[in-house]
Formats: C-alpha cells, structure tokens, sequence
C-alpha cells in the first residue's frame, strides 16, 4: 500500500471541512487565494461524491475566482443540474473557465441551462457534455479548440440537425482541433457539412464518431489529383450507416465502399486511431497505406464475408498497438495474436475462439490491457499461456 502523502492528507481535511460547511459565515471567500488546480480538484473531487447534494457545498468554490477547468459527474441522486447552472450563470469566476465537461445525462428542458451557461464562457477552449444543444451558444468561444457531444439517447434527426448548424456556426474558429459528436445520421446530403469543416478547419484533427468516407470521396471526385489536399485527421470513423436502408440502397453502399476507402486513405494519411465498419474485406489492402495507424476498431457488418482466419490483418496488424472487433461470429485469438504480435490493448465484443487451421505457437508479448465478450475454456486457456505481461482483464 503507497505511503499517504500530506498534500493528500490535507485534501481530505478540506474536502470534511467543506463537508460540514465550515466557511459557510466567512466574508472572505477562503479558495480565492489558493493556486487554481487545487481548487479544480476540490470541485472535482466533490462533484463525483453522493455526499455532496447541495449547490451550497460548491459556491465558494465556484465564486472563488480560481476555476479555469470545470468537471463534475453527477451521480443520479444528485441533485438537479438544472439547479446548479443559474447559479453558476452568477458567478463571475466561473467566466474564467476554459474546461468544462459535464459527465450526466441531460433531460430535454435542461440543455437551455447549458446554453446559457456556455454563452457566458468566452475563454472556453474544450468543452465534453452528454446532451445536444444549440451549437449558436458557443459563437464567443473564438478559443475553441476541442468539442465532444456523446448523444445518449437515439435522436437521428435532431444529431443531423446539431452537425450542420455547428458546421455553420463555428466556421470562424480557427483553433478547432477536435469536433466529435456521437452522432446517428439519416440525412444524405449530411456529408456536406462534414466537407465544410474539414475546409474551414484547416487544424481539425479528430472527427472519431462522424462517418468522413463519403466526404472524402466527395473531395477526391471533385479534383484532380494535381489538386487534392490532404486533411490532418488523426482520428477518424470510416461508418456508412447501414441499419434502415433498403436491399438496394445496400447494395449500393457496397459497391462504392472501396472508392470511399481509397479516397479516404489518400486524403487522411496521418491517421492514427481509426473506426471502420467492414463492408467489403478487400478493404484492408488499402489500410496498410496508413503507416501512422496504431488503433483501430473493426466493425463487421452482420452480411458481410470474411476469412474466418483473419489473415486480411497481415498487413497491418504489426503496428497495430489497440485494437478491438466487433463481429458477429467467432474472432479467433491466437489469429490475432499471429497477425498483431505488438498489441498493448486488445477488445473483443463477441465471441473469442481458436481458429484450428492456424499454428499456435504465437504470443501476445506486449499485451497489457485485455477485454474480452464470450470465450470458452480452451481459448482463454490458450490467452493465458500466450501472455507475458497482462495487467487488466475484463469480462463483459
């Protein structure tokens, strides 16, 4: 058990203090004169524990002036975070706030409250929520650099209507690094708009949940190859939706998923962490151009085809260091563990099995972290006797 330092011992004293509302009489205001990432770890600290109910406990530290990153997790017996922005809207300190993430589920009436909240941020630079709202709120935020919308419930068209009035809305900001939005799309022309932040956003580098194949091959078709730029995505999500569309419009989808990937790969060559949904396996022929590619997630269409001995993962798989499946059928371990020798990481959501054609005399030598849906007896006997340095394993 490591020692108990006294700075952690002296957290503790405040955060009891806090607790019984000690200062709660105090004219002067006791953070305001302490350094801001103290007074950040506090609020943190506080803002993911169930003894904390009430605004009351956070408003000296809110109003002290020293808040520049803002993280609360609301647990559900938490009280209304609708409660907790108006007063928060009063606090002149929290202006000063370039941080903000907000890990709870908002209700549909609440995302109001963070609008007004967020209009009151002009120094913002990265903002994380679980709720859509009305992109205009951060049309101040000229810092902006990085935007994460995790949509939790399933609302296509309000998702499709957040992306185009954000890729209008924030056109101006030329700091903007990151714009990940959880998103369900259903708009066919929605590819557009993902064109236009890709031209407007000349720094972006991450769109991980925004399907960017088809603006690519949008691009590619419309220029000659004296002519085409190349984008410095590092992360990136290659997902045509496929879940509502008919046999036809599938058919389709197939049939020009490889002039997506191709496009794709030659506009984007600085991807590091990728997202595909697997139509067609030839697909990964063109994946190996990505010499910067270290994780990657493989979806598996529910129809498509592929070789159950994952020998597709050849050409890439040794610089792979995460990756995860998700399949429909079995995705044999000690494949994996021949093709991606170098993994750090590896997630299987569905279930690992043994491929009997392939020889198992490989080992996962570096993997540290394994995750890891259905597996039987002889495949986790094989995982266990093929690892060396295995620190995290977890069944789900």
């Amino acid at each position: 058990m490591p020692p108990i330092t006294l700075y952690a011992t002296c957290l503790d004293r405040i955060i009891e203090l806090i607790k019984v509302k000690h200062w709660s009489e105090e004219k002067e205001n006791p953070f305001a004169r302490l350094p801001p990432k103290i007074v950040e770890l506090l609020v943190e600290v506080c803002g993911t524990s169930q003894k904390f109910r009430e605004f009351s406990y956070f408003q000296m530290l809110l109003s002290s002036g020293k808040l520049r990153i803002l993280k609360l997790c609301f647990p559900v017996i938490f009280i209304d975070i609708c409660m907790v922005l108006p007063q928060m809207l009063t606090e002149k300190g929290c202006m000063k706030i370039t941080v903000l993430e907000l890990d709870r589920n908002f209700r549909n009436n609440e995302s109001e409250w963070l609008e007004k909240l967020l209009q009151k941020l002009p120094l913002l630079e990265s903002l994380s929520v679980r709720t859509l709202f009305n992109p205009q709120a951060l049309k101040n935020c000229n810092g902006l650099k990085s935007v994460e919308v995790i949509q939790i419930h399933w609302n296509p068209k309000k998702s499709d209507s957040f992306l185009s009035e954000a890729a209008d809305t924030l056109s101006h900001l030329e700091d903007l690094e990151e714009f990940d939005i959880f998103q369900y799309t259903r708009k066919s022309s929605i590819f557009l708009k993902v064109v236009k932040m890709l031209d407007n956003h000349k720094k972006l580098t991450s769109l991980r949940f925004t399907d960017s194949s088809r603006a690519a091959h949008h691009i590619y078709e419309n220029n000659t190859i004296e002519q085409l730029p190349k984008y410095g995505l590092r992360k990136c999500s290659w997902t045509p939706d496929t879940s509502c569309g008919s046999f036809e419009e599938i058919t389709l989808l197939c049939n020009s998923f490889l002039e997506r990937i191709t496009s794709a790969v030659l506009l984007f060559p600085l991807v590091e962490e990728l997202e595909i949904l697997v139509l067609r396996e030839d697909c990964f022929e063109y994946l190996k151009n990505l010499k910067h590619l270290r994780s990657l997630k493989i979806k598996f269409d529910m129809h498509t085809e592929y070789r159950q001995n994952l020998s597709f993962l050849s050409g890439i798989g040794q610089q792979l260091r995460h990756l995860c499946i998700v399949s429909h059928r079995g995705v044999p371990v000690n494949a994996i563990s021949k093709y991606c020798f170098n993994l750090e990481y590896l997630k299987i959501i569905g279930h690992a099995t043994i491929c009997d054609s392939i020889e198992s005399s490989y080992n996962f030598k570096n993997l540290k972290r394994l995750a890891i849906g259905l597996i039987d007896a002889h495949s986790l006997l094989y995982v266990f006797q093929n690892v060396r340095n295995l620190k995290e394993l977890q069944f789900s």
